[in-house]
């Protein structure tokens, strides 16, 4: 009798934690699991990407579990600059299916990461690289890939961390309120001449300290090597920024390093070059920031891309 009480004391005990165990389970934030789909696939994406810090940890999970169940032969892979690049429209310009692994936040090292462990799901076809200069440089060297592999690796840890209990919570929160403030990037609404003051501030942190990197030209050799060893078409894309890069670039005496990075590029393979002189970079309402072109130009530049191939 004593021994069913003490166990009866234990289970209460533990009741919390079975009940966090099960809401996990049917939220399932990132679809680790697959098998409840009470919050939709939509709104799940809202409230991964509701602001800066959510975003990188969210996406890098969420596209390396849809890639691994699901992979596929052709690739984008880049950071925040290809987020929003639509596989859907690539699809009708091109016939091609592409998943789009790219990343807000993603360093050079961390692309690197991503290329390998794709390579390792399946026999690729076609991968496009999404570089860009403001990530090539040697002290903003950092790593964000084991926000999926510590996961993949060690599954329970599913269960156990602060950020997945949150990112479940705030998804039954919208789930039965939508209250737009939970999920929406302040981004949004935020000011031209806020927006300016940020990117300035983003051009310090990108380049007051630039230190070129060899050790990620070396890599990127290594993966042309083994894309030409192994069939795969290897392509990269460089996407404009405002003039105001470039002139900040030019002012700082780096204009030089911005052309060797482009050279780099070009002598690996094929490079969709857009970052050039001409309409796009010249007017600042083509671009969120300084860095990032908004979605009807980032679609014109996809048709281009690809209707080119």
């Amino acid at each position: 009798m004593e021994m069913k009480k003490y166990i009866l004391r234990l289970l209460l005990f533990l009741s919390p934690v079975f009940f966090c165990f099960v809401l996990i389970v049917v939220v399932d934030p990132y679809e680790f699991f697959d098998v409840f789909h009470w919050v939709s696939v939509e709104d799940k994406k809202k409230v991964m990407n509701r602001n800066d810090e959510s975003s990188p940890r969210g996406n890098i999970l969420w596209k390396t579990i849809h890639f691994k169940r699901k992979p596929q032969k052709n690739i984008l892979i880049g950071d925040s600059q290809g987020k929003n690049m639509k596989v859907e429209l690539i699809k009708e310009i091109s016939g091609e299916d592409v998943f789009n692994y790219c990343v807000a936040g993603a360093s050079f090292e961390t692309l690197f990461e991503m290329f390998w462990y794709a390579a390792n799901q399946i026999k690729l076809e076609k991968v496009y690289f999404q570089v860009a200069f403001m990530n090539y440089n040697l002290s903003r060297s950092y790593n964000i890939f084991y926000f999926a592999k510590d996961y993949l690796d060690n599954p329970i840890k599913y269960f156990t961390t602060k950020e997945i209990y949150f990112d479940t919570f705030v998804n039954i929160d919208y789930h039965l309120t939508k209250n737009p403030s939970l999920v929406s990037n302040t981004y949004e609404f935020t000011p031209e001449s806020e927006m300016n003051a940020l990117a300035d501030y983003r051009l310090d942190l990108f380049f007051s300290n630039y230190i070129y990197p060899e050790s990620y030209y070396i890599e990127l050799v290594k993966i042309k090597e083994y894309c030409e060893a192994n069939g795969i078409e290897l392509k990269f894309i460089i996407l404009p920024t405002y003039k105001a890069v470039d002139e900040y670039l030019a002012k700082n005496n780096l204009t030089g390093m911005k052309e060797r990075f482009k050279n780099d590029i070009k002598s690996l393979a094929l490079a969709s070059d857009l970052d050039i002189p001409g309409e796009i970079k010249e007017d600042r309402k083509n671009f969120v920031d300084y860095f990032h072109p908004i979605q009807p130009v980032l679609d014109t530049l996809t048709y281009e891309i690809w209707a080119k191939k």
